[in-house]
């Protein structure tokens, strides 16, 4: 399988943007630019569970997310599409592929 423009592109800001997290100080990266990438992320990874019943780790394997950093996330993805524990529960609760 050929690797798209679009995955170049990709893992072209994956890089440069892991290299602006590990700088200490304020994170070059604009909150405009999070938002894109959290969006993006957030729409690819549940096209590709549930239109395409693909599963795989939303995070790239050497690289740790820590649960400080799930947890944050989640709960604002929560708050920001009006989500709260009782529809967590819910989607939790659904099988997953294996």
């Amino acid at each position: 399988m050929s690797t798209s423009d679009t995955d170049i592109a990709i893992q072209h800001a994956f890089e440069l943007s892991m290299r602006a997290l590990k700088r200490d100080g304020d994170l070059d990266i604009s909150d405009k630019s999070v938002q894109m990438l959290l969006t993006i992320g957030a729409k690819a990874f549940s096209r590709k569970f549930t239109d395409e019943d693909r599963f795989f780790s939303p995070f790239v394997e050497e690289e740790i997310v820590t649960a400080t950093e799930a947890i944050v996330s989640i709960s604002e993805f929560m708050h920001a599409a009006d989500l709260n524990t009782f529809d967590l529960g819910m989607w939790m609760s659904r099988p997953r592929p294996k």
